[in-house]
């Protein structure tokens, strides 16, 4: 009777142990489900929110701003650092970091201090649907965790299906304009770009974010050029594009601005970013 209620017992501990591997090939081990997370990157407190974890954050980066309840959580880190003093006292169960912008400066500290730390760093759209289901185990919500991910997955099948067949589009993606920069051909917005029928300009870049020139540009002679941004909000260098009138893009005023947040996070709304760069490529194509 002894030895029956220590198998139990072994079998409840062993099914309660949370292993999970992070997408730097790092095994993270937690004997449950984190209660307490703090995020360090807008992208990750949004997934957390969309699987119903939002209210296990206890702190966040100075950027998570979505959901509105996201603006409540206490800030622990900007892009350039983290408050360890600060996050040690949250006593969190877990960390989650995003390697590309949080970077090895701030992760490894966080590890030496014996904080489980899990790393992200989705490159693909299809990539994404793991990740929910990955912070589902991680936080205790695979339930819900696997049901967006269902919900995502049909979403980018019926949005791929629609894209098959079309014409090929030159397509220059702009984050920054002094220096101007961009995107190369390892980042989601690329691959988001190749989803549309798009081809990136600048894919064969060395870094990840490349710097660039108005000659390299002029010479790729982008079909249509996306822009970082909002209609209501236009940056006060979106009109300086006109200036460059040798480029196809400009000639035929394809020019498009999509909000940052809805292309460079890595999270459900993302789906609405692609869906907006679709309709702006299908713009080009019927003006080539």
């Amino acid at each position: 009777m002894r030895a029956l209620i220590i198998l139990a017992w072994l079998s409840v501990a062993v099914e309660a142990e949370v292993v999970v591997f992070d997408d730097n090939g790092q095994q993270v081990n937690l004997e449950e489900p984190a209660k307490r997370i703090i995020s360090l990157a807008p992208n990750i407190t949004e997934v957390l929110f969309y699987i119903g974890a939002g209210e296990q954050i206890i702190g966040a980066d100075e950027y998570s701003n979505y959901p509105k309840a996201a603006k409540k959580i206490p800030r622990v880190s900007n892009y350039a650092a983290a408050n360890y003093e600060l996050i040690l006292s949250l006593k969190p169960d877990l960390v989650i970091a995003w390697q590309s912008g949080n970077g090895d400066k701030i992760i490894n500290p966080l590890r030496k201090l014996g904080i489980p730390v899990f790393v992200v760093e989705t490159q693909k759209i299809d990539s994404i649907p793991s990740l929910f289901r990955r912070f589902g185990k991680l936080s205790g919500h695979q339930n819900m965790a696997e049901q967006r991910a269902v919900k995502f997955t049909q979403r980018l099948k019926t949005l791929r299906a629609e894209q098959a067949g079309k014409s090929l589009v030159r397509t220059f993606y702009q984050i920054w304009d002094e220096p101007l920069i961009t995107l190369n051909g390892e980042h989601m917005v690329s691959d988001i770009i190749s989803l549309c029928g798009g081809v990136n300009v600048f894919a064969d870049a060395i870094p990840l974010v490349p710097y660039v020139n108005i000659e390299s540009i002029v010479a790729a002679d982008p079909q249509v050029i996306i822009a970082g941004g909002s209609q209501e909000d236009k940056p006060m260098w979106f009109e300086s594009w006109q200036q460059w009138d040798g480029i196809s893009a400009v000639i035929k005023k394809q020019i498009y601005l999509i909000p940052s947040d809805l292309m460079q996070r890595h999270s459900a709304r993302i789906l609405e970013g692609a869906e907006l760069m679709c309709d702006h490529l299908d713009s080009a194509r019927l003006k080539s």
